[in-house]
């Protein structure tokens, strides 16, 4: 009995030793094909142990991918495949890559969504323009890929941008009052029309760079590709010519011939009479002020022109000035987007006009 266990222990060693001898051989000598084996999914140290095992002969290709660095994305040959010994299987690997979160810009003006992905270091795509009823003009009405997900820096947003309830090849004309030209330019891209003549007009009371009027006004349908000419706020004065023409208070431009693509800056001045017939022009009078009364005595007048920028609800404007007698409040009140403000206030030597929106400063100006 104890023989005949020992033999049979001894025919069961010889059978799987056969068998591994043949599998060896049948891989590394003896075998004309294998099956590719599925690698898909596996780390790259444990893909390539495995093709090796089976005979095969590795290339790794590393690309772009959100994946797990190091993870095999796939192959070639699939699996399953028959190939001879020696084959070339070719892996493509991840190489990994930081993901960074994707800013939602549906329902952002153009010129914001523009922005918003600049600061998170993303890149506008193509821009496609749609009429939309429901959505304003130069409004985000999708984007791709769409938000929320993590993507690489280098992915670029395409953009679809309502053209509002204008029919096809028209456009709304959006309000820029309040933006800075630069925006005003982009919004007008985004809404598919294009800026036009730049003038700029010498203001004390509205800040530098800030559109104040346009023509064509704002919700005006106009078609694709119109020019919008904007008038601009400028801190400079132009330089005084005999030669200069100066419009009377409200005028927005300079009579006479304008070359192309001149930019024409606009005084607002108090006008002069002129000569009767042919007599000569006289010096305007200056009023001489008595020697007893001091410069304290001696009353200003403040002209105070602001313009507030597009609102979407209203708040609450203040303005404040202060002067020799103190500081006063000379207008508290809630306004509307675009509403224009008006006021003549008058102040003794040197005065400071403040204006506050939504309890926020936003200007000041200064008069001597």
């Amino acid at each position: 009995m104890k023989k005949i266990v020992t033999l049979t222990l001894f025919l069961v060693f010889l059978v799987v030793l056969g068998s591994g001898v043949f599998t060896v051989y049948a891989v590394f000598w003896g075998g004309k094909e294998v099956s590719v084996p599925s690698l898909e999914g596996m780390s790259i140290i444990e893909a390539v142990d495995v093709a090796q095992r089976m005979g095969l002969v590795v290339r790794v290709d590393q690309v772009d991918s959100l994946k797990k660095s190091g993870l095999v994305l796939s192959q070639w040959p699939t699996a399953g495949t028959l190939v001879k010994n020696g084959k070339v299987l070719i892996l493509k690997v991840s190489k990994g890559g930081q993901r960074f979160p994707l800013p939602d810009v549906r329902g952002m003006e153009y010129e914001q969504a523009l922005r918003a992905l600049q600061e998170e270091g993303f890149t506008a795509g193509d821009v496609i323009r749609i009429s939309n009823p429901q959505v304003p003009p130069g409004v985000i009405v999708a984007q791709s890929p769409a938000a929320p997900a993590a993507v690489p820096r280098e992915t670029r947003v395409d953009l679809l941008v309502s053209l509002g309830g204008a029919k096809a090849g028209t456009a709304v004309v959006p309000d820029l009052a309040g933006r800075s030209e630069a925006e005003a330019k982009r919004l007008l891209e985004g809404s598919g029309l294009k800026l036009g003549t730049v003038r700029y007009l010498y203001t004390q009371t509205t800040p530098p760079g800030v559109v104040m009027r346009m023509e064509p006004a704002a919700g005006k349908t106009v078609s694709q590709g119109t020019r919008v000419e904007i008038i601009v706020a400028s801190a400079q004065k132009p330089k005084e010519t005999p030669s200069q023409e100066v419009t009377a208070p409200g005028a927005v431009t300079i009579p006479g011939q304008q070359k192309p693509g001149q930019q024409t800056v606009v005084v607002e001045q108090p006008s002069q009479p002129l000569p009767q017939g042919n007599e000569p022009a006289r010096p305007t009078p200056v009023p001489q002020t008595p020697p007893q009364t001091s410069p304290e005595d001696v009353k200003k007048l403040a002209k105070i022109r602001y313009q507030v920028p597009p609102l979407t609800k209203p708040l609450e404007l203040r303005i404040e000035i202060v002067d020799v007698k103190g500081t006063r409040q000379i207008l508290k009140k809630e306004v509307k987007g675009g509403e224009y403000i008006t006021l003549n206030e008058p102040y003794q030597s040197e005065a400071a006009v403040t204006i506050y929106l939504g309890g926020d400063f936003v200007w000041q100006d200064r008069y001597r």
